[in-house]
């Protein structure tokens, strides 16, 4: 809606209070109320100057030219003096009593939630390498080497072994007990060794197995064969074969 100057005819704004071309004001005229007869007149105080300006120049400032009409009080003002609020040319007086409206901050956009952290996997574990050849090979040594020991207590057997071992003399007439018990203990340290291997343990068992098969040859490293297949069986073990 507009509201049109009685003066001029000029279209203003619904909520401007004067025209925004000659000044009039666009208020409605107040009511005249009857006088009452009788009326008390009190001393009232000199009025303040008011500040006329000039015609057609500046309410704030004399000197310069006026450019608008403030549409809140009238107010002849210069270029400098306008200040444009919703559509409406105001004078800076008229302008400070607009509540500008406060700044809201937009709200604060929440921080995404640190990615989750997870605990690395624990490393695989494994089952221990068991050396099977390692232990068949080994046991086999053993077994031979214990069958050597006890063939000792054959005086045949015992005279052929030493015109092959000449040092197994060395241990006494036969039957020669102690390279018996030398040779049971070996044996029975190979079959031990065997089995360390084939538990998951073929270093320790072939640690084990060396030496004993190394030492059978005092009473004939288990025929020979027994000592080769200790040395070989260790190796495996040695290996996790």
């Amino acid at each position: 809606m507009v509201k049109k100057c009685p003066a001029c005819g000029f279209d203003n704004r619904d909520d401007a209070n004067f025209c925004a071309n000659c000044g009039v004001s666009l208020a409605a005229p107040p009511t005249v109320k009857p006088v009452p007869a009788v009326r008390v007149v009190s001393p009232v105080a000199p009025p303040a100057p008011i500040r006329v300006p000039p015609p057609g120049m500046c309410y704030y400032h004399p000197n310069l030219p006026a450019a608008y009409i403030c549409a809140r009080c009238g107010r002849a003002i210069c270029k400098d003096c306008a200040k444009i609020y919703n559509g409406l040319v105001l004078c800076p007086q008229c302008y400070s009593l607009v509540a500008v409206p406060e700044y809201v901050p937009p709200p604060a956009v929440p921080a995404p939630p640190p990615p989750p952290t997870y605990a690395p996997p624990p490393p695989p574990t494994y089952p221990p390498a068991r050396a099977l050849w390692g232990f068949i090979i080994s046991l086999i040594a053993g077994i031979l080497i214990i069958i050597n020991a006890a063939a000792l207590l054959s005086a045949g057997f015992y005279a052929t072994l030493v015109g092959i071992f000449p040092w197994i003399s060395w241990f006494g007439a036969p039957p020669p007990w102690l390279l018996v018990v030398i040779g049971l203990i070996l044996g029975i340290i190979a079959c031990i060794g065997a089995l360390l291997m084939i538990l998951g343990y073929g270093t320790i068992g072939s640690v084990v197995v060396f030496p004993a098969a190394i030492i059978s040859l005092v009473l004939g490293g288990g025929f020979v064969a027994g000592f080769v297949l200790g040395i070989v069986g260790g190796i495996m073990g040695m290996l996790g074969r």
